[in-house]
């Protein structure tokens, strides 16, 4: 062989080496599944709760809302056994890929919210069903606690994991991005959904009821508080840089999860302390009794107002942000529209806790427009996730972009 045929052949093998190795589709899927995707279970799960508890009713709306039960339930299954898989197969490349990520390491937090969200609707729909009964109301409460330890287990992993690999500055030093709030809000989940389980779960026990108040209190003590800290670094960054780059800018709803969610946790778990008589049934000291439960709730009815304004305005900065980068023509739909949803659904649920509180037409209307709002903006993020999936650009991704690096 001729040296100038050696150096082709080696210029070939360097050009094949650059081109990432084609997968199956299998593989594909499994290696590169992340745990953005349960966030699609969360905003199933959160639809279905506001149908399911939308004030204006007409005939099929509790179909509906067991659609999208049923949807959450169904893909939670799958997309567990997907990410299991993965860390099955790749358990080294899976770990350090998403704890070097801070995107994909905040984004844990959306796997035992989808299971939160699922526990609640067991206790919803299910429990209340005529076929249902007593025993799917144990069924959602050992979820739920499930649910609750696997959530404060999250929380605290990806904050030591952020302190221990220094990711909040991002590579390079950057900024700290929206989806930094998405532990906090998962803690104030285990809360809302508290307060669902112990309000409308059929036939529950003051006994089993009052455990879930006092534990879902404290924690929206931890969400609010953390949330209080993330909000200060991020207006900062707000302040200092600008809005966050195009193609996350959608993120940025996520501002208003913390807080919306924990407006609607207090609001359902002092309802469920006075209106549903679960301290007055388990009456025992001083604060856990009727006498307590009335002003228990008029005073968390307040500071849920204060926290769903605060919320609000988060909720308005994020719909600016997402109307400028529209006029300069620099957004496009990329799988961080997801994150609009759930945390405006959190909002969402503590304006119809707001409607049954003073009886007002006012947030019954606001909260039926808002719930239109996400279903359809639900309906077209899975129209575009459809559409890049068919295209292979999302989920199964034939090419291997670690093999350029591996090489």
């Amino acid at each position: 062989m001729s040296q100038a045929d050696g150096k082709a052949n080696g210029r070939l093998d360097a050009e094949k080496q650059n081109q990432p190795q084609k997968r199956s589709a299998i593989r594909a899927l499994i290696q590169d599944f992340s745990p953005i995707w349960f966030v699609y279970c969360m905003n199933a799960g959160i639809i279905s709760i506001l149908l399911h508890q939308l004030p204006y009713r007409f005939d099929g709306l509790g179909v509906l809302s067991t659609i999208a039960f049923m949807v959450d339930f169904v893909l939670l299954i799958v997309f567990s056994i997907i990410f299991l898989t993965r860390f099955a197969l790749y358990r080294k490349q899976a770990y350090t890929e998403i704890t070097d990520n801070i995107q994909d390491l905040s984004f844990l937090a959306a796997w035992p919210i989808a299971w939160l969200t699922l526990s609640s609707l067991v206790a919803l729909i299910v429990s209340t069903a005529g076929w249902g009964g007593h025993a799917f109301t144990v069924v959602a409460y050992v979820m739920w606690w499930f649910g609750a330890g696997w959530m404060l287990l999250t929380y605290f992993f990806i904050f030591i994991i952020m302190v221990r690999k220094a990711k909040a500055s991002g590579e390079g030093g950057g900024r700290l991005p929206p989806l930094i709030l998405m532990p906090a809000m998962g803690i104030a989940t285990v809360a809302t959904t508290g307060g669902l389980i112990a309000s409308y779960s059929y036939a529950i026990s003051a006994r089993l009821a009052v455990p879930i108040i006092i534990f879902s209190f404290l924690m929206v003590g931890i969400a609010v508080f953390t949330a209080t800290f993330l909000y200060t670094l991020l207006l900062y960054h707000l302040f200092t840089e600008g809005w966050p780059a195009p193609a996350i800018t959608p993120a940025m709803f996520v501002t208003a999860g913390p807080f919306g969610q924990s407006a609607a946790a207090i609001q359902l778990l002092s309802s469920a302390a006075n209106t549903y008589r679960r301290f007055a049934g388990y009456n025992r000291g001083p604060f856990i009794s009727a006498n307590a439960a009335q002003p228990l709730y008029v005073v968390c009815v307040f500071i849920a107002l204060l926290l769903a304004g605060m919320s609000s305005v988060y909720a308005l900065l994020a719909l600016y942000a997402m109307v400028e980068r529209a006029f300069q023509k620099q957004l496009s739909w990329t799988m961080s529209w997801n994150s609009i949803i759930f945390p405006i659904g959190t909002l969402t649920t503590a304006c119809n806790a707001f409607a049954i509180a003073m009886d007002s037409p006012a947030w019954r209307t606001v909260n039926t427009a808002l719930v239109l709002i996400l279903v359809i903006l639900f309906l077209v993020n899975t129209a575009f996730m459809a559409l890049k999936i068919v295209k292979g650009e999302l989920l199964i991704v034939r090419e291997d972009p670690r093999s350029q690096k591996q090489e």
